[in-house]
């Protein structure tokens, strides 16, 4: 009996003792799941997906103090959520509750259409979820799909045209902001497709969905592994390439843009990479008051693309 009691109580104390590290190793992996919940009865599945209905993701977060990391899938105020949000064939439409104007009603209107779901949520809920550094206006669009399209292939760019064909290229553009800028200005200036190589350019993002005043879904993008072969496809396919440098000899006023053209951009800091540069059949340059403050890439851009359409309007 002694002996059998002995055992009992071994094995009482051996089940507490691997009950209490379930119970701490549980603790620890699943934290996040509301564990009270779990212990109470609750499914591990309902629990995950309780937490997960309230862990919503963030469009954005501070990185390093200044700059933002932002999930492709979420874009973010009026106009680029106007351009995408008739392209789209599910999500979720996010409206800052209260008053809303005119435009905004258009776009509720179009989502019920279209059965997208449309939620209305506080200020505090809506900088909650999507993040209070992204300048959301009080609306934001959650959909499966990228909300920029981007193209494999120069092909469909490559064939001839009744009217001169014009491509713009952004070698190593990486800030966000003014990739934007720069989409926007070549879909105003009637741009057939970007050009950006797959590594060294800023991420296809919110960011650059929402700079881009939703032009960045309306234009082409086409991504290239190698930049230096693309712009020799360019070429065999009758392009000029011209480059942009300061220093260079011609001023692009100078040059016959009435042709077609590809428009190559280098980055702020860098300029043109010089594999770039000896693809370029012409460089010109801008002329400027003061060179010594340069242009901000974007605005380089926006000055190129109007010479260009200048001289094609007359």
């Amino acid at each position: 009996d002694h002996a059998l009691g002995g055992c009992l109580v071994w094995a009482i104390e051996s089940w507490f003792k691997s009950t209490a590290w379930m119970r701490c190793w549980v603790k620890c992996h699943c934290h996040s799941l509301s564990i009270g919940r779990f212990i109470a009865g609750e499914s591990l599945r309902d629990a995950v997906l309780k937490n997960g209905a309230k862990k919503q993701p963030q469009v954005a977060r501070r990185v390093n103090g200044n700059e933002l990391d932002v999930a492709d899938h979420w874009i973010y105020g009026f106009h680029p959520v106007a351009q995408r949000l008739p392209q789209i064939g599910s999500g979720v439409l996010l409206i800052r509750s209260g008053k809303v104007t005119e435009r905004v009603e258009t776009l509720i209107a179009l989502a019920h259409s279209k059965q997208i779901a449309v939620e209305r949520v506080s200020l505090e809920a809506f900088d909650q979820r999507l993040g209070a550094v992204v300048e959301h206006q009080g609306l934001a669009l959650l959909t499966s799909e990228a909300p920029i399209q981007i193209v494999e292939t120069l092909d469909a760019f490559l064939a001839p045209k009744e009217i001169p064909r014009t491509l713009l290229v952004l070698d190593g553009v990486t800030d966000p902001g003014n990739l934007g800028a720069c989409l926007r200005s070549a879909l105003t200036f009637g741009v057939d497709a970007v050009v950006v190589p797959k590594h060294g350019s800023a991420p296809l993002n919110a960011i650059v969905m929402k700079r881009s005043a939703g032009a960045a879904a309306e234009i082409p993008v086409v991504e290239v592994t190698n930049l230096s072969r693309s712009l020799r496809q360019m070429k065999s396919a009758g392009y000029w390439v011209v480059g942009t440098a300061l220093g260079s000899d011609v001023s692009l006023a100078e040059f016959d843009l009435r042709t077609d053209i590809v428009l190559v951009m280098g980055s702020e800091g860098e300029g043109l990479r010089f594999n770039t540069r000896k693809q370029c059949d012409c460089l010109v340059e801008i002329p400027m008051h003061r060179d010594a403050f340069n242009l901000n890439v974007s605005v380089a851009t926006g000055i190129c693309l109007y010479e260009l359409y200048r001289q094609r309007s007359t």
